[in-house]
């Protein structure tokens, strides 16, 4: 009779125990993430960032699911659409107007003016994302910003005696320098396929110095002679100083061609530098600025900054904000941006000693805040902006480099896209 009785007691615990469990359990809230641009780079980071977010919330559990940057914007739209969208995602500069426009995103001001650390986040990253909107309202906080960059092998330039190009017209003799068939070292990897309009734009405008996308009387500034020229040389590098497969190189295959040592230099911004490290170690790469204008003046992008958004229908939008503020957080921005190697928005960061040891963060910080750097502001607030850049853009460029168009004519079909969208805007919000 005692067994049976110790038995039963034994019994009733672990029931006990398992309904405790499955309560807690029951009791969680989950929210959905979605990462826009995931990759071996990128993902063991965030992974280790909710990891440490849960084991602070024990009450929320956070799934992710990473989208390749080369397909996202086409799920996010499928999800918008279909109104399955997640609680929260990471969301660039890029996007937001389309999504805005689309009535997707929660607006964050509420949650933000409470925040206690919203004065630490760069104020001119808040600022120009809120001037994407016509009514200024906050849609997404900035968790990282960015700048382009020439990326460059110090072995090769070392080798031929060059240092840091001062001018374009250095820039495309060193080019020419480093390239080396016989060996099977090209002086550059140019970017044909997914994501080149968006460096194009950046290359044309950082050339010219021309520093408003659009004149007064609305026409674009994308195919303005200095534009035409710093496209035109650009493309008279393939094939001769790149290689010919070029033409469809996305990230990967461009990042591919540098590491392995087949190109001397890439244009890209600072978020490959993880991957860079990674694969050479600290002392095979380097990074310079871009040369200066023709005006003799840094023309820098605005709003590169990425970070995270809110979408209006999640069902837990306090606990994607936890989430969400967690991930802008100094300590979190400190773990992402130093193992990514982009600029943190949270200015307590810069205080940072680890920040003084990447060489390239001082030199982009410097740019910055130089007195002969200007800034450009994209037209992102634009609905079709992104779209421009992915039907006209990168087909159009392609076309370009097979030679079966002009860069003139290929510039003014980008032009009058960009214009269509703007006097489109214009008559919606006059």
């Amino acid at each position: 009779m005692k067994k049976l009785v110790n038995a039963l007691l034994v019994v009733m615990v672990c029931v006990l125990l398992l309904s405790t469990v499955f309560a807690k359990g029951a009791d969680k809230t989950k929210i959905t993430f979605w990462d826009e641009n995931a990759g071996p780079n990128r993902t063991p980071y965030l992974e280790e960032l909710i990891k440490r977010f849960e084991q602070r919330n024990p009450d929320i559990e956070v799934e992710y699911v990473g989208l390749p940057w080369s397909s996202a914007k086409q799920k996010f739209d499928v999800a918008i659409a279909a109104n399955e969208v997640p609680d929260c995602s990471g969301v660039p500069t890029q996007f937001m107007a389309n999504f805005i426009n689309k009535n997707a995103l929660l607006e964050l001001d509420k949650y933000f003016n409470k925040w206690n650390e919203k004065t630490k986040i760069n104020a001119l990253e808040i600022e120009a994302n809120r001037n994407l909107t016509k009514n200024k309202k906050l849609y997404m906080i900035p968790n990282t910003t960015n700048i382009n960059v020439l990326w460059v092998r110090p072995d090769i330039f070392a080798s031929h005696g060059l240092k840091a190009p001062q001018t374009w017209d250095e820039f495309y003799q060193h080019v020419k320098t480093t390239t080396d068939k016989s060996k099977n070292i090209y002086g550059f990897s140019l970017r044909g396929g997914s994501g080149s309009a968006y460096e194009l734009e950046i290359l044309m405008y950082g050339y010219s110095g021309i520093t408003s996308y659009f004149t007064k009387n609305g026409k674009s500034t994308i195919n303005a002679p200095k534009n035409v020229e710093a496209l035109q040389r650009f493309v008279d590098l393939y094939k001769v100083y790149t290689q010919e497969s070029d033409i469809t190189n996305g990230y990967k295959e461009m990042v591919a061609a540098f590491d392995s040592g087949r190109a001397a230099i890439i244009m890209h911004n600072l978020g490959s530098y993880g991957e860079h490290m990674k694969t050479l170690g600290p002392d095979k790469f380097v990074a310079y600025p871009y040369p200066k204008a023709l005006t003799g003046k840094w023309v820098i992008r605005a709003g590169r900054g990425s970070g995270y958004g809110i979408y209006r229908n999640s069902k837990n939008p306090e606990a994607a904000w936890k989430f969400i503020s967690f991930l802008c957080s100094a300590e979190s921005q400190s773990y992402w941006n130093r193992n990514i190697g982009q600029l943190p928005t949270n200015t307590d960061v810069f205080k940072e000693d680890w920040v003084k040891n990447y060489a390239h963060i001082v030199m982009a910080g410097k740019i910055i805040n130089d007195k002969n750097s200007v800034l450009i502001m994209p037209p992102t607030y634009l609905p079709e902006y992104s779209a421009i850049q992915k039907q006209v853009g990168e087909p159009g460029f392609q076309e370009v480099l097979l030679g079966r168009k002009k860069s003139q004519e290929f510039l003014n079909e980008w032009a009058s896209a960009l214009e269509s969208a703007k006097a489109n805007y214009d008559k919606r919000n006059k």
